[in-house]
């Protein structure tokens, strides 16, 4: 399938699936005429990516979390094992910051004599 198609069914941007591709996160074959041919499992796969990016992860353990789907081997399993603890420390510590900037939040509306809903 072409990559509009994949774009249309993933609402993943076709310059993300570009993007992704020449990281080498997702692959294409070349049609003789140049243009990128997907396979369907990509558009599952075009989701997965778009939301660790969402989240923050870092292309590697974008990776690395994708490594581990299907058949994929131990090692692989060890490699995102291994990265984790370093994810759930950043997470916590920005849950913390916006913890504390809601709070500040309202406090200032507390103190305007606006309620937060």
């Amino acid at each position: 399938m072409k990559i509009g198609e994949v774009s249309r069914l993933s609402g993943v941007s076709t310059r993300s699936l570009r993007h992704y591709e020449k990281i080498g996160l997702i692959q294409a074959e070349r049609e003789s005429n140049g243009y990128r041919s997907y396979d369907h499992s990509v558009i599952e796969r075009a989701i997965v990516i778009q939301m660790l990016f969402g989240m923050d992860f870092p292309r590697d353990l974008v990776g690395a979390v994708l490594a581990c789907t299907g058949d994929a081997p131990p090692e692989a399993h060890d490699a995102l094992y291994a990265q984790l603890p370093l994810v759930h420390a950043d997470l916590s510590a920005r849950i913390e910051t916006l913890t504390r900037t809601r709070e500040r939040i309202e406090v200032f509306l507390a103190a305007k004599g606006r309620a937060v809903a």
